[in-house]
């Protein structure tokens, strides 16, 4: 799908999908052309950014536990105290 279609499924602006692939949250597919190509697991990753960011967690942690260095029940139940 293209970032039209993600932004419409995700209810996030252009600017916010394009920050969150600059800190590597996020990372398309390219197509032959160079455009993006989002799939459903972008998008399904997108929306765990979305609830985690609002509910305060830093982009830090979140990174963390994409990257398994983090655990996710821990550092959730920090979050919420």
């Amino acid at each position: 799908m293209l970032i039209r279609d993600l932004e419409a499924k995700a209810d996030l602006e252009r600017a916010t999908i394009r920050f969150y692939e600059k800190q590597g949250l996020l990372v398309p597919q390219r197509k032959e052309n160079g455009y993006r190509e989002y799939t459903e697991d972008n998008l399904s990753t997108l929306l765990k950014i979305k609830l985690l960011r609002q509910l305060g967690m830093p982009l830090d942690t979140i990174k963390q536990i994409q990257q398994g260095s983090a655990d996710f029940n821990h550092a959730l139940s920090i979050q919420i105290g």
